[in-house]
């Protein structure tokens, strides 16, 4: 990682931590509606989606949503510090817990974990992306390594969600050779949906 991507990521976790509630709940309330109307999501049975932290777009009112539409819901969990996600299943009654990171995450037996390629659709947060889906992370490299590790095995969609504020021009967003692009991304007024 350069120092350019620690600046964006720096400069854009701090935009995103000065939202106060109202303006997260109406992003929130956006994106969500834009979702529920997406014909895979209509399709779709298993979803990952994860519970927001750090200013991240607030999930709650989508998880409520998705659940209200029978949907089977997923949070991405961190076992045993491996570098790959596993996912839980999470209702509205589902305790949470704090991993090592700091981020919840939804008690779970072991037995019940899946991995990515049982899922039809992961919702992935992003701290900036550009106009060709290319996406800067929290900088631990989980969603990429699970990405990279499961993308030519799984028929899993992957959306990004972020707040407008989070696109940035392609020119400054260097790429790893390890970076796996997203060719779905949503923010309150921005669709990239490449198939």
């Amino acid at each position: 990682m350069n120092l350019n991507k620690k600046a964006i990521r720096s400069y854009i976790r701090s935009l995103r931590q000065s939202l106060n509630y109202s303006e997260q709940y109406k992003s929130a309330q956006l994106i969500t509606n834009k979702i529920i109307n997406l014909d895979c999501i209509h399709k779709a049975t298993h979803i990952g989606i994860y519970i927001s932290f750090d200013g991240e777009i607030y999930t709650d009112l989508l998880i409520k949503f998705l659940l209200s539409m029978k949907k089977k819901i997923y949070i991405p969990v961190l076992l045993h510090k491996q570098q790959h996600l596993l996912f839980a299943p999470y209702t509205l009654s589902t305790p949470t817990i704090q991993n090592y990171l700091n981020v919840y995450e939804p008690k779970y037996n072991i037995i019940d974990l899946i991995s990515l390629d049982k899922l039809d659709i992961i919702f992935i947060p992003l701290v900036a992306f550009d106009d060709h889906g290319n996406r800067l992370g929290m900088g631990g490299g989980f969603y990429d390594k699970t990405l990279q590790y499961q993308k030519h095995k799984s028929h899993c969609i992957y959306i990004g969600l972020g707040h407008d504020f989070q696109k940035i021009p392609t020119s400054i967003l260097t790429q790893e050779k390890w970076d796996v692009k997203l060719p779905k991304i949503i923010t309150p007024s921005y669709l990239h949906w490449h198939t």
